[in-house]
């Protein structure tokens, strides 16, 4: 199970080691539920990326992760950033990204979100007719337009973005006529964007939408004389959760769908165009481990034993939303047969609040410490206050130290939201 771990995961002494600290002093100093970011993960990603596609744009998808701390990291390996609200700007901006290093995405863009990307001069994605007068007017000087080529991923329906009926971009005739209203408008309208979908194993549909955008690509230059100065293919990309998953080799896959977008663009006899991406998870999901601390342990009257850890839904809702599935290791205990299969539970007030339907461990105890990783993308970014739960800590392991990234929320912060 190790190989599902951040690449400075070790076993010392029967204990789970991440960046070097262990995971018993990372909960006594830090408490529980916590996040754990891997440093040095992060960054070889990062890298192996970049490599894949030389002279490609990168801009992470700060959705997966919104947190300084992360974005100054991958801004330290070259990467841009993705946001689609104020907030995530906020995030970025603090982070010390501006500029050219910066896209603003959002299917229903604020006015007050569009004067924030023009005052950052980020790149703003048009996403609907109508939203070029709109930037405009707010300042913003360069845009790309999304397009939605009417690709059915093969992911989970809620996590699909390229179909037809998609609430995002916009169909190939719009999106050429949103070219030409973003020019008039005196926008530079910089390219094209196409994001087709997340958790994907595979190119495969990024290689069926590569000769759509071509073809929207050639409408644009034969109508309008225009053709895309860079071209957007979003992120999307899986990673692997549990062992039953298929390995994911996102630089190959990156590889890829370089290439079909070059034959595409070829095959119109359209100019070679730099090519952009926006990963997220692939980037996030790996370097990340959630440590909790078990509470109860019962068997019900029937099915597997349960084994109740301090956080659950209001940490990780993935598993309910997507039906997203983990593994966990006794982070204390790792040189202890197993011998038991378990069901996680967390402490919320839903019978659906379980974090994994099987794992097997030693047999557990309260007060024991579970590890469960690739939790770095969409846990801490979609966490919530259910139940009046704080939000748990974040903090960045590397070369034996733990630096915080993320404190801990406390009742007192949700009290000080009351009136």
């Amino acid at each position: 199970m190790i190989e599902l771990f951040p690449d400075t995961a070790a076993v010392r002494d029967g204990e789970l080691a991440l960046g070097g600290v262990g995971a018993t002093e990372l909960a006594e100093r830090f408490g529980t539920p916590l996040v754990v970011l891997c440093e040095a993960t992060l960054r070889s990603r990062a890298r192996a990326f970049r490599a894949a596609v030389p002279g490609a744009a990168l801009y992470f998808g700060t959705k997966a992760l919104p947190n300084v701390a992360v974005l100054r990291v991958l801004a330290d390996e070259g990467l841009g950033a993705d946001v689609s609200t104020l907030g995530e700007l906020a995030f970025a901006r603090a982070a010390g990204l501006d500029g050219g290093r910066l896209l603003l995405h959002g299917n229903n863009k604020s006015d007050e979100e569009l004067a924030a990307a023009a005052a950052a001069g980020a790149t703003v994605v048009l996403d609907a007719s109508g939203e070029a007068a709109r930037a405009a007017a707010a300042g913003v000087n360069r845009a790309l337009v999304r397009v939605t080529p009417g690709i059915e991923a093969d992911t989970h329906a809620s996590i699909r973005t390229g179909h037809h009926g998609s609430k995002f971009g916009l169909p190939p005739d719009e999106a050429v006529r949103a070219v030409a209203e973003a020019r008039e408008a005196g926008l530079e309208v910089a390219g094209l964007h196409v994001h087709v979908g997340s958790q994907l194993v595979s190119a495969t549909a990024h290689e069926a939408a590569a000769p759509l955008l071509a073809a929207v690509a050639a409408r644009c230059r034969d109508e309008l004389g225009w053709t895309p100065g860079v071209m957007d293919a979003g992120g999307g990309f899986a990673v692997r959760h549990v062992r039953e998953e298929p390995e994911v080799d996102v630089a190959a896959i990156l590889t890829r769908v370089a290439a079909a977008f070059r034959e595409a663009w070829r095959r119109h006899d359209l100019p070679e165009t730099p090519l952009a991406f926006e990963p997220g998870r692939a980037l996030v999901g790996p370097a990340g481990v959630t440590l909790y601390r078990v509470g109860a342990v019962k068997q019900a009257a029937a099915g597997l034993p349960w084994a109740a850890v301090d956080g659950g839904m209001s940490d990780n809702p993935r598993p309910q939303l997507y039906g997203a599935r983990y593994t966990a290791l006794a982070a204390g205990r790792t040189d202890e047969d197993v011998s038991t299969d378990y069901a996680i539970a967390g402490k919320h007030c839903e019978s659906g609040d379980v974090l994994i339907d099987r794992v097997r461990l030693p047999e557990l105890r309260p007060g024991d410490l579970l590890a469960v990783p690739v939790t770095g993308a969409y846990t801490l970014a979609m966490a919530s206050n259910y139940n009046g739960v704080p939000r748990p800590a974040a903090v960045l392991v590397a070369d034996g130290e733990a630096r915080l990234a993320r404190r801990r929320e406390t009742v007192d912060d949700l009290l000080g939201l009351e009136t």
